[in-house]
C-alpha cells in the first residue's frame, strides 16, 4: 500500500488492497501477452493480424505494463481490457479489408486534422466543426467497437464503450473534470492508431518508459496506414469528409501527409505554460486511475522535455506544410469567439461552413459550459516547474507563432 495521491474509492482501494495475500497483482490479473493473444483470437473467431508490424510493438508494451508501470489490480484489468480490444479491432479490420478489397480503394478526401499541444483547445474545437452538418467526427463508441458481432446494434455498443469510458472516473473521479471521455462525442485518433500499438494512447494511462524511449524512435508509418484503414472500415465504403484530431500528430505531419496528401491541418496554439502544466497535470491523473505510482515530479521532468522539443521543433524552417493545407488558431481566439474562429479556420482551409454551423456552436457551448464536470485544478509548482524557465525554452515556438502569453 502507498499514500493515494488523490482520494481513492473504498470498493477500489479494497480490491487493489486484497492483492498483496495472494502474491500480488500480476497474480489477480495475468498479463500474459500470447494468452492475450489467444483471447482475442478466441473473441473473434479471426487469426490474420495482417502485417506483422504490431507483434514487436505489442510485445514491448506488454513488458514494460508488466516491469515499469506498476498498476494496481483495477489498473492491469483495465489494461488487458485495453490490450485484449485492440487486439479484436485489429483482427477486424484486417477481416473487412479481407473480405472487401474494394475498401482499401475508398477514397478518404481531404480530412482535417486538428492538432497542436495538449490542452490548447484541440478537444473543444473538434467538437465544434463536428458540428457542422457536412463533416463527421469519429465517435468513442464507434472507435471502441467498429465492427461488432452480428446481432449488436449501434445502441448496445454505445453502452458498452459507456461502461469503459465512466469506468475511468469511477476509478478516480478526480478525472472527469480533466476530460470529457464520452461515448457520443468525437475522440482522438489515439484510438485509430492503437491496432498498430503506437505510444499515444498509452501514455496518458501507464508510465511504461521503456517502451515509449523505444517507440519514440520507430517509423510512425505502419500507425498511420492502420489509421486509414481503420477509416475506410468506419465509412464502409463511402467517402466522408472527416475531422480527426489529436496532439500526437504535431510531430508526425510529414507522415501524415505521406499517408493523406490532400489531408488540411488545424493547428492550434496557447500560451506554453499553461499548456504545459495543464498536459502534466492530465498524464498524472490519467496514470493515477491504473497505478498507485504517479510522481508528479518525475512526470513534469519528461514531459517538460518533451514538449519542448516537439513545439520548438514546429517553429523550424523543415516544418513548412504546404501553402493551403494549414490554418493555425490560437486558443485566447477560440475561447473569445469560438463561432468567429471556427468558421475562419475552416475558410482558411477552402471549407466552406454550414450556414447553420454558427448557431449549433452557440447552442452547444450554452448546453456544455466550460468546467461543466468540476474544474480542473493545477499549478506549476506541483509538478517542479517555472513559467520563466518554460517561456525561455519555448521562445522560437512563442515568436514563430505569436502565441500571446496568459500570465
Amino acid at each position: 500500500m502507498t499514500d493515494p495521491l488523490f482520494p481513492r474509492p473504498d470498493w477500489v482501494r479494497r480490491i487493489n488492497d486484497m492483492a498483496p495475500g495472494v502474491g500480488g497483482a500480476g497474480v489477480m490479473v495475468s498479463l500474459d501477452p500470447d494468452e492475450i493473444v489467444a483471447a482475442a483470437v478466441a473473441v473473434t473467431g479471426l487469426d490474420d493480424f495482417g502485417a506483422p508490424t504490431w507483434e514487436e510493438p505489442y510485445r514491448r508494451l506488454v513488458a514494460s505494463i508488466d516491469d515499469e508501470a506498476r498498476c494496481h489490480v483495477v489498473g492491469r484489468l483495465m489494461c488487458r481490457h485495453d490490450l485484449i480490444r485492440h487486439l479484436s479491432t485489429r483482427l477486424r479490420i484486417v477481416d473487412a479489408h479481407r473480405r472487401d478489397p474494394a475498401l482499401a480503394a475508398t477514397p478518404v478526401p481531404a480530412p482535417i486534422f486538428i492538432t497542436g499541444p495538449a490542452r490548447s483547445g484541440t478537444s473543444i474545437l473538434q467538437e465544434l466543426v463536428a458540428l457542422d452538418p457536412g463533416l463527421r467526427g469519429p465517435l468513442g463508441y464507434e472507435m471502441a467497437y467498429p465492427l461488432p458481432p452480428a446481432g449488436v446494434d449501434d445502441a448496445t455498443r454505445r453502452a458498452w464503450a459507456e461502461c469503459e469510458f465512466d469506468l475511468w472516473a469511477d476509478v478516480h473521479p478526480g478525472f472527469a473534470a480533466v476530460h470529457a471521455l464520452e461515448a457520443g462525442l468525437p475522440e482522438e485518433c489515439l484510438w485509430l492508431l492503437a491496432p498498430e500499438f503506437d505510444m499515444g494512447f498509452w501514455t496518458t494511462i501507464v508510465n511504461a518508459p521503456g517502451f515509449v524511449a523505444w517507440r519514440a524512435f520507430t517509423d510512425p508509418l505502419p500507425a498511420y496506414t492502420m489509421h486509414r484503414q481503420f477509416v475506410q472500415v468506419l465509412q464502409a465504403g463511402r467517402p466522408t469528409a472527416w475531422i480527426f484530431k489529436s496532439p500526437i500528430h504535431m510531430s508526425r505531419l510529414p507522415t501524415l501527409l505521406a499517408v493523406y496528401p490532400d489531408a488540411r491541418i488545424l493547428r492550434t496554439h496557447r500560451d506554453p505554460v499553461k499548456t504545459m502544466a495543464s498536459s502534466v497535470s492530465t498524464l498524472v491523473h490519467g496514470r493515477y486511475t491504473r497505478s498507485d505510482h504517479v510522481d508528479p515530479l518525475e512526470v513534469g521532468a519528461m514531459s517538460g522535455i518533451g514538449l519542448a522539443m516537439m513545439l520548438n521543433a514546429a517553429a523550424g524552417p523543415d516544418a513548412a506544410l504546404p501553402p493551403g493545407q494549414i490554418a493555425e488558431v490560437q486558443y485566447l481566439d477560440l475561447v473569445a469567439d469560438p463561432v468567429a474562429t471556427v468558421t475562419t479556420a475552416l475558410e482558411t482551409l477552402g471549407v466552406a461552413p454550414d450556414p447553420s454551423l454558427p448557431g449549433l456552436i452557440t447552442d452547444y457551448l450554452a448546453a456544455r459550459p466550460q468546467g461543466h464536470k468540476g474544474v480542473h485544478r493545477y499549478s506549476l509548482a506541483d509538478f517542479g516547474l517555472d513559467a520563466d524557465t518554460i517561456r525561455a525554452e519555448l521562445a522560437p515556438y512563442i515568436e514563430a507563432f505569436g502565441v500571446v502569453s496568459e500570465a
